[in-house]
């Protein structure tokens, strides 16, 4: 066994705990290259996550195409059964959950809808059926739980491999290279297997705002043939899985996590040089915002910045994403998180914290570059990787520098 071989053996045995098979593998879209690594076989099947889809809403509606099942989570007890749910509203009454059809007219003999429960409920479809929740569309179980104020949340468990064709189809276009493709996949399932283990008793895993994603049930047949072919593969570095952030476009650089995100810094997470993003309308833009729109924006988070008169950014990263934000106004100064501050002026106000600002008398001039956090994965130099002959692991080395890969179930 060579260096490289022994290498991933440790990993597993210090990932995943115990002694493992060790077979050979490889995964390969070109015809001259391909790659070899180590199949850890450490898992029977593909793990389940769960997923945050909703979080603390007044009602939400409900459909089901097929027969399903509802449970009564804490007293593990059946509520309903049915051949099919019609378009329903779910919401909270008194600490109650309520299903009730829209049209009751619609109701099926056997579809039992009029549901109230006091608690949790997991809602399954059977026979490859969907739960169609608002405008998507799932095949895992759905779990709803009460929140406060009459307010309730909805988590989705899910098979892993299941879960990412919903997410890459709405992270890439499908018209991409196949090796982009397969890389935004690798990057994915790595962070998806990161969240799990690091969460592993939490009430979800991910939240639908942290990946994109468009739900469970038919997705593009591309993406879910690329989920296939790399089926189980995830990155590793220095024995150990790491979060495999990615962004839309860096902007020429990609960022240190520990700048941007607060995280440790390590090699494959501390920004590298990028000259594949640049024919993207994202690469370089421009945004006049008044200074008041700030206040207000800022005012609705609980910051008061009245009479703001100037902002400049501080500690720049590799790639010129801002560490802090000062803010400037009539009764001082207050600093604030970059990430934060662009989350509270608004993302598509402020394509990234990689800006520079000139003030304009009552609005602010921010010239920036790229879109997203910058961390990790730029998709859209991914693309441009791709369509210049690189392959999949040629593109997500370049990314994260010192990243092997391992192939988990």
């Amino acid at each position: 066994m060579n260096k490289l071989n022994i290498r991933y053996a440790i990993v597993a045995l210090v990932f995943f705990v115990f002694p493992v098979a060790l077979l050979f593998s490889c995964l390969s879209i070109g015809k001259e290259k391909e790659i070899t690594y180590i199949y850890d076989k450490y898992l029977e099947k593909p793990p389940d996550i769960r997923v945050l889809l909703l979080k603390n809403v007044k009602k939400a509606k409900i459909q089901i195409n097929s027969s399903y099942t509802i449970r009564d989570l804490d007293n593990n007890k059946i509520l309903a059964q049915g051949t099919s749910l019609p378009n329903s509203t779910v919401y909270v009454n008194s600490g109650r959950f309520k299903i009730k059809p829209v049209s009751p007219r619609s109701i099926p003999k056997m579809s039992a809808p009029f549901i109230e429960v006091v608690g949790k409920i997991e809602i399954t479809s059977q026979n490859n059926g969907f739960i169609k929740l608002n405008k998507s569309k799932y095949k895992g179980k759905l779990q709803l739980i009460p929140q406060k104020a009459e307010r309730f949340s909805v988590i989705e468990e899910i098979n892993v491999e299941d879960y990412l064709p919903g997410v890459v189809e709405s992270e890439m276009p499908a018209k991409w290279k196949d090796n982009a493709i397969l890389a935004q996949v690798i990057a994915a399932r790595t962070y998806a297997v990161y969240q799990k283990k690091i969460k592993t008793d939490a009430q979800y895993h991910i939240d639908k705002r942290d990946l994109a994603y468009s739900g469970s049930y038919r997705s593009h047949s591309k993406p879910k043939e690329l989920v296939e072919k790399s089926r189980g593969v995830i990155m590793v570095y220095d024995w150990g899985i790491f979060p495999g952030y990615f962004h839309s476009t860096c902007g020429g650089h990609t960022e240190d996590v520990n700048l941007v995100l607060g995280l440790k810094s390590i090699p494959p997470l501390s920004g590298v040089r990028c000259r594949y993003c640049r024919k993207t309308k994202y690469y370089r833009w421009e945004k006049v915002i008044k200074k008041s729109k700030i206040e207000e924006r800022l005012r609705n988070f609980g910051i008061k910045v009245k009479g703001l008169n100037g902002i400049t950014g501080e500690k720049p990263g590799p790639g010129g994403h801002y560490s802090t934000i000062k803010v400037k106004y009539s009764k001082g100064i207050k600093r604030l998180n970059a990430k934060e501050f662009r989350l509270m002026v608004g993302p598509n106000y402020l394509r990234s914290t990689a800006f520079k600002i000139k003030d304009n008398g009552s609005s602010l001039i921010f010239k920036g570059k790229g879109w997203g956090h910058g961390v990790g994965l730029c998709q859209y130099g991914t693309q441009g990787m791709a369509r210049s002959g690189y392959e999949w692991f040629e593109i997500l080395r370049h990314y994260y520098p010192g990243t092997e890969f391992v192939k988990i179930y």
